[in-house]
């Protein structure tokens, strides 16, 4: 099995948005399942975690949310949580193996004042 980083490693993020990291799917087909994991998040907070992909030379600008996780604080540096495993079939409307076709994860709610660490990787 080939681990593919679709974040840069391990992000700590503050704020909602893109999370640093893209993964270019034009030369992906098969099975696949894409993992998350969560290493942080202070108590009584709360982030929203989308997984979109493009189909567009303007990278995102056609961005569609293929999967949405909710997750909770806390989460600390010694204990982390994986979120439940995104297998192609549970997620059949990404669009991989065309031109321009890339996947990231995008934070579209963090509570404010908050630090989320979270990576997310593809296994094919």
């Amino acid at each position: 099995m080939t681990r593919t980083d679709i974040t840069t490693g391990l992000q700590t993020v503050t704020a909602a948005g893109a999370v640093t990291g893209v993964l270019d799917t034009a030369a992906l087909s098969g099975d696949y399942t894409i993992r998350i994991r969560v290493t942080s998040l202070e108590a009584g907070k709360t982030a929203i975690i989308a997984v979109q992909d493009t189909a567009n030379a303007s990278a995102f600008s056609d961005a569609i949310t293929v999967a949405v996780f909710h997750v909770q604080g806390l989460v600390d540096p010694d204990s982390e949580i994986e979120l439940p495993p995104l297998r192609k079939f549970a997620i059949p409307g990404t669009r991989f193996g065309a031109a321009n076709t890339k996947l990231r994860l995008n934070v579209l709610s963090l509570t404010s004042s908050s630090n989320l660490r979270v990576q997310g990787w593809l296994e094919q």
